[in-house]
């Protein structure tokens, strides 16, 4: 039908081209939605892969800083010896600590238990030492660390008595940060005129 030379438009093609555009218009909704969430699923998927390479390497952060506290312990109990600052070796030692010093090729056995034990001997063997320091020089640290517990092996040199020796350490994490729980040295003095003094001293 015409009206003049113009086309009738029908009432169903009206309402034809209306169902059509609603229908476009919700392809385009779920094709967005189908987007948004394959980008989200995408984003998961990227953040879970990268999540345990993420986690491993925080976790070496905080054994390297672990490490590091456990040889920041040896050499305050060497800054602590030969200054004899006892509030120093308070803060490096735990309360029930147990210390070994032995000789290797001269007379020396002792072990301590507790740190009033250990402060007690350090006072009266290293006590004096105050005007030629340092004594002490540590280096060469292996360290292991398993959770709150770590071990330390580390060399000595004791430059005044021309000896070397290897000192043992076990510490432990403490509410107060890392504490010596165990220490040993084995100690051997290289110098031929003091290891013959100390060889033939009178033992009491």
């Amino acid at each position: 039908m015409t009206e003049g030379s113009r086309p009738v438009i029908g009432a169903e093609f009206v309402q034809a081209r209306g169902r059509f555009g609603s229908a476009l218009q919700a392809a385009f909704s779920e094709f967005e939605r189908v987007m948004r969430f394959a980008a989200g699923t995408l984003s998961c998927v990227l953040l879970a892969c990268a999540q345990p390479g993420l986690e491993a390497r925080v976790q070496a952060l905080e054994v390297a800083a672990d490490r590091e506290a456990v040889i920041q312990l040896i050499h305050a109990y060497a800054h602590g010896i030969d200054s004899m600052d006892e509030a120093l070796l308070g803060r490096t030692f735990a309360e029930d600590a147990v210390a070994e010093y032995k000789g290797v090729n001269f007379p020396m056995d002792l072990r301590l238990e507790g740190f009033d034990a250990i402060l007690a001997w350090l006072r009266s063997s290293v006590g004096h030492r105050e005007s030629a320091l340092p004594w002490h020089f540590m280096s060469t640290h292996l360290v292991e660390i398993e959770g709150d517990r770590a071990s330390l092996r580390t060399f000595q040199h004791n430059r005044h008595l021309s000896g070397v020796g290897l000192y043992t350490v076990k510490a432990r994490r403490t509410e107060d940060g890392w504490r010596i729980e165990e220490l040993r040295l084995e100690e051997r003095i290289l110098d031929p005129d003091l290891l013959e003094r100390l060889n033939t001293r009178p033992t009491s």
